[in-house]
């Protein structure tokens, strides 16, 4: 007990710094303060209308934080406080774990402290997106509750997580797959849970939701050079007018294809992969397999995103943190690589100045942590594989609940 308290007591502290920290809120007044505010202010007309990115568990959460806040920069604050404290459980979760698996003391302290403690927990606060965070955390928990046998809870954690953020899909296979029976119930439960908390704004208003839902699926031809699309953009001069003065500026546009499919191929991949791992490994995977499988596809998301972000690679770093705490007795070695490199990508990326180069660092990195992934996941195995029809088995002579 006094042992958790220290923990909590650090993630606490943790959390609140990085909160005072945040000089900025970045996206959350255009994107999601709107409806946090009608939430708040009881106009449920209007909150049901707003066409907030993330998604409708993500403002529930936030709304009763942020009314906490009077200064706009005060209430991003305290909205992403929840989300701050869905990282610091999601760690003592995984510490939890890693402790019944023999690990050390250290080990356990600090996979709680680098769940919350790194660069793209600050970098997703700063860019105004903390519902990236919690459903980063909630996608993780899941697949760590499927793998220790956990229907319920692994249904409610994949609804809530779709529910925060449309990304979230990527999450459910391997959640799935890690599953020792029930996997159709559970998807089931996991789409009732998330078609329960959108069902209103379909129904208040289906052209915001089909709205928010179209711009989720595509992208526009902007890239940034996190991207495998940015060596085929091309420079293009824009024009601006802001408050009657005209700005102008070159950006880097992707081939025009790449904007409509590149978020298709995300999702197709999202089914491809887990079914040929499934075919390979057979069902159901172990906790380090569903974390490898994860991880991948997390990666494959962060690359293929003509806009991909720094803190797009939340999930990807969790992953490996959630791989290392069902297979490892020492320190999280994959999990502190994880952070080490994203304060290299972090602090190269605050002193850009040159893309191209950042790019191919970038994706030197991308492949090699693409081949250890696959090479994981693919490894020579000792047993048949189960066919893919497993993946819906209802029962398991080994399943505990």
């Amino acid at each position: 007990m006094r042992r958790l308290l220290f923990l909590s007591a650090m993630l606490g502290l943790a959390a609140a710094w990085m909160l005072l920290e945040v000089s900025s809120s970045g996206d959350w007044p255009a994107d999601s303060r709107p409806a946090v505010d009608a939430l708040i202010d009881g106009r449920i007309g209007d909150y049901l209308s707003a066409k907030a990115m993330m998604g409708p568990f993500a403002t529930v959460v936030q709304a009763p934080f942020a009314a906490l806040g009077e200064s706009g920069l005060d209430r991003f604050r305290w909205a992403s406080a929840p989300c701050l404290l869905a990282l610091g459980l999601l760690g003592l979760y995984l510490a939890s774990i890693a402790r019944r698996r023999g690990a050390s003391v250290a080990g356990q302290a600090v996979i709680c402290v680098i769940c919350v403690l790194n660069p793209l927990t600050f970098e997703a606060l700063q860019n105004g997106h903390p519902e990236e965070l919690l459903t980063a955390a909630l996608c993780v928990a899941a697949i760590a509750s499927a793998a220790e046998g956990r229907r319920w809870q692994t249904g409610l954690l994949l609804g809530l997580a779709v529910a925060s953020k449309q990304w979230a899909v990527i999450a459910i296979l391997p959640a799935l797959m890690a599953l020792p029976s029930g996997r159709l119930r559970v998807g089931i439960g996991a789409a009732a849970v998330a078609a329960l908390l959108f069902l209103p704004s379909v129904v208040a208003s289906p052209e915001s939701f089909l709205g928010v839902q179209s711009q989720a699926a595509g992208t526009g031809q902007r890239v940034t050079p996190w991207s495998v699309w940015y060596p085929a953009a091309s420079t293009e001069t824009e024009i601006y007018h802001v408050g009657g003065e005209r700005l102008v500026a070159e950006v880097e546009n992707a081939p025009k294809l790449v904007g409509p499919l590149s978020h298709p191929l995300i999702v197709l991949l999202a089914l491809a992969v887990p079914l040929a791992v499934g075919l390979r490994r057979g069902l159901p995977l172990s906790g380090s397999d569903a974390f490898a499988l994860l991880a991948l596809l997390a990666l494959l998301r962060c690359v293929l995103d003509p806009v991909d972000n720094l803190y797009y690679h939340a999930p990807l770093l969790l992953a490996l943190i959630g791989w290392d705490a069902f297979s490892t007795r020492g320190l999280p070695l994959r999990g502190l690589a994880g952070v080490a490199v994203a304060l290299l990508f972090w602090r190269a990326w605050h002193d850009l100045s040159d893309p191209a180069g950042f790019n191919a660092v970038y994706l030197s990195v991308v492949l090699a942590l693409g081949a250890v992934l696959l090479s994981s996941l693919f490894r020579p195995i000792r047993w048949t594989a189960v066919p893919v029809t497993a993946l819906f088995e209802l029962r398991s002579p080994n399943f505990r609940d």
